[in-house]
């Protein structure tokens, strides 16, 4: 098969560096860019190296004009829905930064609309594509800890932003821990059921919402504790957070990206990484392709993927309503299966 033909729409701040993994990418030929500041797409021209590629400021004026199969989207989250349905409208392929939609209910709304079109919605969880955490989910698919019974997840960061981002009210949840979420379901092979939420915004803090939050939840049998910060002070851990999976036989670790597993008679030992041919967001891109030329569903398809964004859409009713939510019923999966 030859090259797929991507449009990439947004080109702003993390835009960019998309730009230069899909330029780069063999199996990839890009041939339009979309941003509605005319800044921008002057700005995208640095990190190109075709002379072929068309630059405009209409999405659908682009997805009209240029002869392609994906639709790459790099845009903020309200925008998502909109542009997805577009896209698809014209037969592209989406293949979508995180998170889905900045609502709930607009990632519900996509989900049904979509279903009406033959081409899917991939959304980008490039955590999941790293060699520590390809190691640990090794480790769990050859039962070395046995049944996983509860989990211990801690994030500690110090970030500062700007832009759009200071506008969410929730922004650490809204925007960061939509990545650990999906780990948990990723490595745990469960979905998520109850979440109770809480948040805060410490005095210290430079965003507008807040920027801290602890939740505790069960995904079907296992208890999960987390605790996020956006806004932390003294050692920060890696991006994907430092955590414990405890299970019968013993606990597998990470900490500063490095995964290790301790077993009931205290042995410790590291585990190995795993070598990868493509890592992060490359292997997000890769696996695109590859669902698209073998003609399968990416594995972070939008209809599986809408369940890592439930637990974001249960955490924020939690907080709101003091209350702890059922994640199945918040999809409408358990109400239509009790009638």
């Amino acid at each position: 098969m030859e090259k797929l033909k991507a449009i990439q729409v947004g080109t702003g701040g993390f835009g960019t560096s998309w730009l230069e993994i899909l330029d780069k990418f063999q199996e990839i030929e890009l041939v339009a860019i979309v941003d509605v500041n005319p800044e921008n797409l002057e700005n995208a021209k640095q990190f190109i190296h075709k002379n072929s590629v068309q630059y405009y400021t209409d999405h659908i004026e682009a997805f009209a004009n240029s002869k392609a199969d994906i639709a790459v989207i790099v845009t903020p989250p309200q925008t998502h829905k909109k542009l997805a349905l577009d896209a698809l409208a014209y037969d592209l392929y989406v293949f979508m930064e995180k998170p889905i939609a900045q609502k709930f209910e607009d990632a519900k709304e996509l989900l049904e609309k979509s279903k009406t079109y033959e081409k899917f919605i991939m959304i980008s969880q490039n955590y999941r594509w790293r060699p520590e955490i390809q190691a640990v989910k090794k480790a769990l698919d050859e039962d070395i800890i046995g049944k996983v019974e509860y989990v211990e997840w801690n994030f500690r960061r110090a970030t500062k932003f700007g832009g759009w981002r200071d506008q969410y009210s929730e922004i650490l949840i809204e925007d960061m821990s939509i990545h650990h979420f999906d780990l948990m379901r990723y490595l745990l092979s469960a979905n998520p059921s109850t979440v109770f939420a809480k948040s805060l915004k410490p005095s210290w803090s430079w965003f507008n919402g807040n920027s801290a939050a602890s939740l505790t939840m069960s995904f079907e049998d296992i208890l999960i504790n987390y605790f996020g910060s956006w806004v932390t002070r003294g050692k920060e851990t890696s991006w994907n957070g430092d955590f414990k999976l405890v299970g019968e036989k013993g606990v597998i670790e990470l900490n500063d990206n490095c995964p290790s597993v301790t077993l009931e008679n205290g042995e410790t030992r590291s585990l190995e990484l795993v070598q990868m041919e493509y890592e992060d967001r490359e292997y997000s891109i890769y696996e695109m392709v590859s669902a698209i030329k073998q003609g399968r569903q990416p594995s972070t398809v939008l209809s599986d993927n809408i369940q890592s964004f439930a637990i974001i859409g249960s955490a924020l009713q939690s907080i709101q309503q003091k209350k702890e939510i059922d994640v199945q019923e918040m999809l409408g999966i358990r109400s239509v299966i009790s009638r």
